[in-house]
This record gives structure tokens, sequence and C-alpha cells, in this order.
């Protein structure tokens, strides 16, 4: 079994890719596309998906279930 691992989506096919603003991060496939099957991923800027801050992070189906949770408080 391989590491989780997250990352942009790579827009170096696009001729004008959009680089002025924040993009989500993406769970990965072992083939490096996202899990949400919206686009190829930049493999030479991953992230710990523990380390993705929820804002950033995929909504979408696919990538959302694979995001890592944080166990809640006990109650106490």
């Amino acid at each position: 079994m391989t590491a989780l691992w997250a990352a942009t989506r790579d827009a170096s096919c696009y001729d004008r890719p959009d680089v002025r603003t924040t993009k989500q991060v993406h769970m990965a496939r072992e083939d490096g596309t996202a899990r949400c099957n919206r686009s190829t991923l930049d493999e030479g800027s991953t992230w710990s998906p523990s380390d993705v801050p929820p804002g950033l992070r995929c909504r979408s189906n696919g990538c959302r279930q694979a995001w890592p949770t944080t166990p809640a408080p006990a109650a106490g």
C-alpha cells in the first residue's frame, strides 16, 4: 500500500493557467490523478493530507471521502 498524498492540479497543459488565486488541493490516486476525476495532479508539489487546511481541501465526491479525519475531543 502506498502513502496517501495530496496536490494541486497540474495546469502546465494550459496556454494561460490562472496562477493568481489559491487552488484547491486534491487527494491523489496511485496513478497521479485526483480522486474526484477532475485533473492530473502536480507531483512536484505534494502535501501530506493532514497538513492541508480544511479551507483548501477539494470537497468533490471522491476527494471528500479520502481526506483524513481527526477524532472529536472526548466529552468530559
